[in-house]
């Protein structure tokens, strides 16, 4: 079955940040992982969650899964940040997560190889930003967090918990 999926994410980059949109989708043809669209580290990242997968034994699907960054001028960006993201998009289209629905929902962490979730420390204003940019949306707003965010109607799901309780664990 074609499913496709969407993330939001942000990225520091230098003194402020970036609103990034992460997106996917799989298909029959050649079976694999594809990242696109972050200057030449998709492959490194790509192989970061093979071995995330295999060290967890986890099995899905026989397809080609694509997963691609929507941004510009990323060069100045920590594209680390967008490891947590991705991972949540080719897990969930892999059918490994419980969450289907992406496209309210914001993400952005590094993972290290020991499933260690390193979540970036968000500026004053950036959630009251982004909710001003959801507000066209009329709908709530998730973040795939460790906690929840002070001052912000953000719904927040613990993302190394919900990772736990799907794949393994995270710290």
């Amino acid at each position: 079955m074609f499913m496709e999926i969407k993330l939001n994410s942000f990225l520091p980059c230098q003194s402020t940040y970036k609103k990034i949109e992460v997106f996917g989708y799989n298909s029959k043809s050649q079976p694999g992982l594809e990242i696109t669209g972050i200057n030449g580290r998709g492959k490194t990242i790509k192989e970061k969650f093979i071995f995330l997968s295999k060290k967890r034994k986890l099995r899905y699907p026989l397809k080609r899964f694509v997963l691609c960054v929507e941004g510009e001028n990323l060069d100045k960006c920590q594209l680390d940040y967008l490891e947590l993201p991705l991972l949540i998009c080719f897990w969930s289209m892999a059918n490994l997560l419980p969450l289907k629905r992406l496209d309210n929902c914001y993400a952005s962490a590094k993972v290290s190889l020991d499933g260690e979730i390193h979540h970036w420390q968000a500026p004053d204003g950036l959630w009251q930003d982004l909710r001003a940019q959801d507000e066209l949306r009329k709908e709530r707003s998730i973040y795939l967090g460790p906690s929840k965010i002070d001052g912000s109607d953000f719904e927040t799901i613990d993302v190394a918990d919900m990772l736990a309780q799907s794949v393994g664990s995270f710290k």
